[in-house]
């Protein structure tokens, strides 16, 4: 085996230098990497009324963003889910409002906010859970 062993190193070796060679002649190798991506900050939400009745409304109250971030809501009912948009004031305030019609009475309705501006995101969440007209 120790007969071996240096010829593998001498090979090995010359294949390294090689390598070496071949790269130093071929330049600098650029790597495309992607950009970093800004942190998620953590956003305030709450609803006008927690409880509200069926066939009434009801609004989200979103507070904590960028001034004139672009808001988006999703209302995850029983069988649906309702989209709404809007863009925060100056503040970072927005307040978007939701027509409960007949959502199922006791059942939770999960609310999921998402607000951006430029590389930066918010995200919160809230809820409320409908009752009997």
């Amino acid at each position: 085996m120790s007969l071996t062993t240096p010829a593998r190193t001498k090979s090995g070796s010359k294949l390294l230098a090689l390598t070496l060679a071949v790269g130093l002649l071929a330049g600098p190798i650029a790597v495309d990497a992607a950009p970093a991506e800004a942190a998620t900050k953590k956003c305030s939400a709450t609803m006008s009324i927690k409880k509200p009745r069926q066939y009434s409304n009801t609004s989200v109250k979103v507070s904590k963003v960028g001034s004139k971030a672009k808001v988006t809501t999703i209302a995850h009912y029983k069988t649906t889910k309702t989209k709404k948009k809007a863009t925060a004031s100056k503040k970072g305030k927005a307040s978007l409002k939701y027509y409960i019609s007949g959502a199922t009475p006791g059942k939770k309705v999960s609310v999921t906010v998402t607000a951006k501006k430029g590389k930066t995101t918010w995200k919160c969440s809230t809820s409320f859970k409908p009752k009997k007209k």
